[in-house]
């Protein structure tokens, strides 16, 4: 009988074999164990030899998503100065004074202003109409009032009965209008009285 041969130093291969299964045993419960993390990197300890493998997981358990839209509504661009915008400002709040406020309030932002009168029948909340190519303005003109997008509708919406006349932008004041100012309100009273016949 012949005594067993001396193996060099080191590991053979089957004792190499089974340390790479156990590092992928580990790897694989580690990933595992983070699938769901918000991420980042793992250091795996691969046992007594003192060496270290480092797994990056930030990208496990992701799932690409469109991006969700912004529910903060920002005015979109015009086309126009405000002084190119004709806006016309309708009482349809039945508060005497209030469409020539609000006139005035607009036109001092730079709007051209036409000669406020009565809406064709009161309405409960304040819209902003536009003609075609003025959206982005009457959205403008629906923040300086303090309206947000949902106050802003196409003008073929709108059954004004011809009162609208050329103006790009109609804004019919509701029941929702606070009542003019003191300062307005001759002016105002005045408007009311020349429009009403």
């Amino acid at each position: 009988m012949t005594a067993p041969e001396a193996r060099p130093s080191g590991l053979d291969s089957n004792v190499r074999g089974l340390l790479v299964l156990g590092v992928a045993i580990v790897v694989g419960a580690l990933l595992l164990w983070s699938w769901g993390d918000d991420g980042g990197t793992t250091n795996v300890a691969t046992g007594n030899e003192g060496t270290s493998t480092t797994v990056d997981v930030s990208n496990l358990g992701t799932t690409t998503t469109a991006a969700t839209e912004d529910t903060t509504t920002t005015a979109a661009t015009s086309d126009h100065s405000p002084s190119e915008v004709s806006v016309l400002v309708l009482n349809g709040s039945s508060q005497a004074g209030v469409a020539a406020s609000t006139s005035t309030t607009i036109g001092e932002s730079g709007y051209t202003m036409l000669s406020p009168s009565n809406a064709p029948a009161n309405v409960d909340t304040t819209a902003v109409y536009y003609a075609e190519g003025y959206e982005a303005d009457a959205i403008a003109v629906a923040q300086i009032l303090g309206k947000g997008t949902d106050a802003v509708k196409p003008l073929t919406e709108a059954s004004l009965g011809g009162a609208e006349g050329d103006a790009d932008v109609v804004v019919v004041l509701g029941a929702d209008t606070p009542p003019a100012s003191g300062g307005d309100s001759s002016s105002g009273t005045t408007t009311s009285t020349t429009s009403a016949g």
